[in-house]
């Protein structure tokens, strides 16, 4: 069914009767009514009203097959039936010429052609051609339906008195009756002072209802040899059904369109298929958005763009439309089933695009082109599309392909930014997902306090020392909470780092940093994500050697560890200010006053001894008591904070001497 989308005139006639599995109810209504209608008298005319795509062509088809198939009408009624588009017809005279052509082509009506054509220069042309059918009709004892789909675009051409002529065959020949199609409610039959004001009983072609969307369903699971695939969604999976009519607002065409994205929407694939249907739908909205009046175009286009509900104070701003004038096109709108109202109990209604397909197309067309906006349909559609369950197969599958190397960076940077956008993400999924790809990206990804100490605690119950590596080295924001659950978490990978290979990943980014040191381009080899969790891997790794007595090593590294270190977040005693105090606090607990003094003398930049004054001190009152010359230097202001420093170096000191005994 998903082939000849938008011809449904060119299926075989077995096809069509095939896949005629929606608007039954309406079909066997309208057959109905013209079997037991004698025509004896000018009998009522239709109207079917729907969205293009609601199927108005199909059934118009089906009725034409209904009509020649009936043992009841077969006889005596011709359907002639009228492409989508009549660009031969622009006065209501070749109208009566098409259907005397039909009836000579298809129904063995030798003569009439001619015999219209021959009044062609006459100025009651019209009328003179209308009687030429209606005498063949009589003469063959038949009568005509005529199938006129957009019949719209006919009216808009003909003149008033063509129209009001024409209401009048319809009032008062028995040998006529029309059944006509249109996207939209036609002025014509709106408003009272025009010729077809309510001549036509109107049959809303409203969005399939859920029976209808799965029958559907099935009949395109049976076309693509799938029936199994559908009947296992049905039984298990039903909510997905109802996510497919709400997304494409029950329009028949575009379910069809979807359906292998609804069968199988597991990695990046699904992307592309939507890109694909997308551009394929353009046509069917671009009709849609055509037949719109100018102001209802501005208003679809206000209320697309915000894509969640929005009130018509917010139209209003938007459009400078007042508001009277808003809420009458919107009620008109909404009749058209292109806008959904929803009820808020007050006044004041909130409205937004019917069919949300649709207002997808419509951002990806018509949305902004920053980098957001040109992922947000997609996030918005794969959101609404798939549950949990699914997103999270689709990361899954996308990191696989990252580590067997599948995708190259264009295509990671791409679906990395749509995967990225979601919120309903596995919480280990998601640390995976910031794990997985390039540091740029990993800052887009989120990852809340709460999942980071989750993900740690189950790498460390693992002792998966690689990932907790991973995980920290893709960490990009600088917030204290989490540098202190990265830092506690190193001392944990640092204890068990014999077989890890922690030094080799460690060697490699120290390497990559210092051949790009004072390079502008330093931050595509490490971000600064990357650089405050490795001031973290600094800090541990001569921590390490601290307690191994390798003060010798530990010094002539630390050096580097310091080129890591802004001097202005040390200034503004940032997480490295408090870091570093607690590193010079362990020093001095294990009595190391000697390697103190020499870092604060012979590191000048940055000038040590001048910002840790506190800990400088606290060291100079260790070493040489209270009344030292030196130490009475040491103004009042900082005489607290010394103490401080006191006292944290007593409480490691406690900590040390029960580590020793144990």
């Amino acid at each position: 069914m998903s082939t000849l989308l938008y011809n449904p005139d060119r299926k075989s006639k077995e096809q069509l009767l095939s896949e005629f599995v929606v608007r039954t109810q309406v079909y066997e209504e309208i057959m109905h009514d013209l079997e037991t209608s004698k025509m004896k008298y000018p009998e009522q005319h239709y109207l079917l009203v729907g969205q293009r795509g609601a199927g108005k062509t199909t059934l118009l088809h089906r009725l034409k097959y209904g009509i020649e198939d009936s043992p009841k009408l077969k006889d005596k009624l011709i359907p002639v039936i009228f492409n989508e588009e009549q660009y031969n017809i622009s006065e209501l005279a070749n109208l009566w010429e098409s259907v005397g052509q039909f009836l000579e082509d298809y129904y063995g009506f030798e003569g009439i052609y001619n015999q219209i054509e021959k009044n062609i220069d006459k100025k009651n042309f019209e009328e003179l051609s209308y009687d030429i059918i209606e005498k063949y009709l009589h003469k063959h004892s038949k009568k005509i339906i005529l199938l006129i789909d957009n019949v719209g675009d006919i009216l808009k051409k003909l003149d008033k008195s063509e129209v009001h002529r024409l209401r009048e065959v319809l009032q008062t020949k028995k040998e006529i009756r029309l059944i006509a199609g249109s996207p939209f409610y036609l002025e014509t039959i709106l408003d009272y002072q025009q010729p077809l004001f309510e001549f036509f009983k109107v049959i809303r072609l409203d969005g399939l209802n859920e029976q209808e969307t799965q029958n559907l369903l099935l009949k395109l699971g049976e076309l693509h040899n799938e029936k199994d695939k559908i009947d296992k969604i049905i039984n298990e999976m039903p909510e997905r059904i109802e996510t497919l009519r709400t997304l494409t607002g029950g329009v028949p065409r575009t379910i069809a369109l979807m359906y292998r994205i609804f069968t199988d929407h597991n990695d990046e694939s699904t992307v592309k298929d939507l890109e694909r249907i997308l551009d394929s739908v353009t046509p069917l909205y671009k009709h849609r958005m055509d037949d719109l009046p100018v102001q209802q175009q501005k208003i679809v286009d206000a209320v697309a763009k915000k894509w969640d509900a929005i009130s018509v104070k917010e139209l209003k701003e938007k459009v400078r439309i007042d508001s009277k004038n808003i809420s009458a096109q919107l009620r008109q709108l909404e009749k058209n089933q292109v806008i959904e109202k929803r009820e808020t109990g007050t006044k004041n209604h909130l409205y937004l695009l019917r069919e949300r397909f649709f207002n997808i197309w419509y951002l990806m067309r018509y949305g902004r082109k920053d980098d957001k906006q040109r992922v947000i349909w997609l996030v918005r559609f794969l959101e609404s599309w798939c549950n949990s369950e699914d997103i999270n197969s689709m990361i899954l599958n996308y990191i696989d392909k990252i580590n067997c190397g599948k995708l190259d960076i264009d295509a990671i940077n791409f679906y990395g930014n749509i995967y990225a956008a979601f919120t309903n993400i596995d919480p280990e999924v998601r640390l995976m997902f910031k794990c997985s790809v390039p540091g740029p990206l990993a800052a887009n990804i989120i990852v809340s306090d709460k999942e980071l100490i989750k993900g740690i605690k189950k790498y460390l119950k693992e002792e998966n020392w690689d990932k907790i590596l991973e995980l920290a080295i893709n960490v990009s924001t600088l917030d204290y909470d989490l540098e202190k659950i990265i830092y506690l978490s190193i001392s944990a990978l640092i204890s068990k780092i014999t077989k890890s290979n922690f030094y080799k990943i460690l060697k490699s980014k120290i390497e990559s940093y210092e051949k790009n040191r004072g390079n502008e381009e330093v931050n595509a080899v490490l971000s600064e994500g990357e650089l405050a969790v490795f001031k973290n891997i600094f800090f541990h790794h001569y921590n390490f050697k601290l307690f191994s007595g390798k003060t010798e090593e530990l010094f002539q590294e630390f050096t580097n560890y310091l080129d890591l270190i802004d001097e202005k977040r040390l200034q503004e005693k940032s997480f490295d200010y408090y870091m570093l105090t607690q590193f010079f606090c362990l020093i001095l607990a294990k009595t190391l006053y000697n390697l103190l003094y020499k870092i604060f003398e012979e590191i000048t930049s940055p000038p040590l001894k001048e910002i840790f004054k506190p800990v400088y001190y606290a060291c100079v009152y260790l070493t040489e008591g209270n009344n030292s010359l030196e130490f009475l230097r040491a103004g009042p202001e900082i005489q607290g904070p010394i103490q401080n420093i006191l006292e944290v170096v007593k409480r490691l000191e406690s900590q040390i001497a029960f580590k020793g005994k144990s």
